[in-house]
């Protein structure tokens, strides 16, 4: 899906939805985060490292659940008798 913007930048629809999407445009080489009401446009480098650093607390967070999880069951087991 393409959009026409009012600075003639043509913008196109690389993932998500409405409110929620990640968009680029060729002209300017920019990538644009929208969440929201929040719009963040960032430079191909900048958006490399943007992804990688989201990718990187993602796979973090999966571990920390998980052994927070596995913590909680020990404890568990533990108490039965």
């Amino acid at each position: 899906m393409m959009m026409k913007t009012a600075n003639n930048c043509r913008r196109v629809v690389l993932a998500g939805a409405e409110g929620c999407r990640v968009l680029y445009c060729e002209e300017c080489n920019v990538m644009e985060i929208e969440v929201g009401a929040l719009s963040l446009r960032l430079e191909d480098h900048a958006f490399n490292s943007f992804a990688e650093m989201i990718q990187e607390a993602a796979t973090r967070l999966a571990i920390y659940t998980a052994n927070k999880s596995h913590s909680q069951f020990a404890t568990s087991i533990k108490n039965v008798h």
